[in-house]
């Protein structure tokens, strides 16, 4: 036997081929997949986490449904550890053509959808976003701890977290925690 053969069949001895492996042949292959996707993941970058789009979760869950398939053997660990490589790429390269095209970004990305402008309500926006009167005070319960979105700008951002900006005059009707007014107050000392 060669060296290459020799090896060949160290690696087949440890990981296993096709769909009947011992345990401790698919433990291998989890910590070998867990190693993998920390290296892909740190190449794909720290977008695909921070940003949280709908185009950023598209790599965290085609990497885990990609790499699952090498871990209980449905299909080859060099095959999937290949498209594993090819979408992290992907991601990386599509996320770097946003970056300098802004246009680009926009169609990858999308916008924000402003909800409430000025005080005023946008119904059509609001149905869009699938987002009922109901959510919104209870988003402004959670952020402001205020009872609701009335005084307030309300966005909901591409990644789905819906923003609060306080609208020009606008009081919210329970006065913010100290938390919130510290936020506040560190946001209009920028201006």
């Amino acid at each position: 036997m060669n060296v290459m053969e020799t090896l060949t069949a160290a690696v087949q001895a440890i990981f296993g081929e096709g769909q009947e492996l011992a345990w401790w042949q698919m433990a291998c292959r989890a910590a070998l997949a867990f190693m993998a996707t920390w290296l892909l993941l740190r190449i794909a970058g720290r977008r695909a986490f921070a940003q949280k789009t709908a185009f950023d979760l598209c790599i965290v869950l085609l990497l885990g449904a990609v790499l699952s398939r090498a871990v209980v053997g449905a299909s080859s660990m060099a095959g999937t550890f290949a498209a594993s490589v090819v979408l992290v790429l992907l991601h990386r390269a599509i996320s770097m053509v946003s970056a300098v095209w802004p246009a680009f970004d926009r169609v990858i990305g999308g916008r924000p959808i402003y909800v409430v402008r000025n005080g005023h309500e946008d119904n059509e926006a609001r149905r869009r976003a699938l987002l009922s009167d109901e959510d919104l005070d209870a988003s402004a319960r959670g952020r402001l701890q205020a009872e609701s979105h009335d005084g307030w700008n309300v966005v909901l951002e591409r990644d789905g977290q819906i923003s609060f900006v306080r609208a020009e005059g606008g009081k919210p009707h329970a006065p913010l925690s100290k938390e919130a007014a510290a936020i506040a107050a560190a946001v209009r000392s920028t201006r």
